[in-house]
């Protein structure tokens, strides 16, 4: 059985360093999951930031370009069981959500269609739903980061008000599988299970 580490929190809370932390402290054997893509001189920036703090001995994986699916992650934790990484840290789920849900382009609408939300919302959940049972059928430990989107004030546009909603839904998926959760604020954390 997998062990689950659940890190949530705000924009620079400090859970990536944290996990970064955590990982070093369970195994030298890190494989550390990348989400990002570049898409921009700013993304680009950030990911050389992330790389730059990441010890030699581990192994970054990446996600392939465009929308995400569950044979990239089998892939990966394929590769990782081959090559016997003990921790697996995964970083973030707010930007493969992102990834996800990217392709309806919900940045073009007025207004989300309901039965469009519906089977969007349909997808996020199995997706993270089958991203547990891969978690949990694995005899790793796992480091997830997300971001708590939701204590801010309400999006005044369609698509952030729909990621918000997505985005909670799924970190509370994520905090009900895991067997520690932190969240963080202002670089402190505090121990939520």
């Amino acid at each position: 059985m997998g062990y689950l580490y659940f890190l949530l929190g705000g924009a620079r809370s400090g859970k990536s360093s944290y996990a970064e932390e955590l990982a070093r402290n369970l195994s030298d054997k890190v494989a550390y999951i990348a989400t990002a893509e570049i898409t921009d001189e700013e993304m680009q920036k950030r990911i050389d930031l992330h790389k730059s703090r990441r010890i030699s001995t581990w192994k970054t994986f990446e996600l392939e370009n465009g929308t995400p699916d569950m044979e990239d992650f089998k892939k990966i934790l394929n590769s990782v069981m081959l090559e016997k990484y003990e921790v697996v840290l995964l970083d973030c789920i707010t930007i493969l959500l992102f990834r996800l849900i990217h392709n309806y382009r919900l940045d073009e609408m007025e207004i989300i269609d309901n039965e469009l939300e519906k089977k969007i919302g349909m997808e996020v959940e199995a997706f993270f739903r089958n991203l547990l049972e891969i978690i949990k059928v694995n005899d790793l430990k796992f480091i997830v980061v997300s971001n708590e989107v939701g204590m801010g004030v309400v999006p005044p546009y369609p698509l952030g008000r729909i990621f918000r909603d997505f985005m909670g839904i799924v970190n509370k998926q994520m905090a009900s599988a895991s067997d520690e959760v932190y969240f963080f604020v202002a670089g402190l954390k505090q121990r939520l299970k």
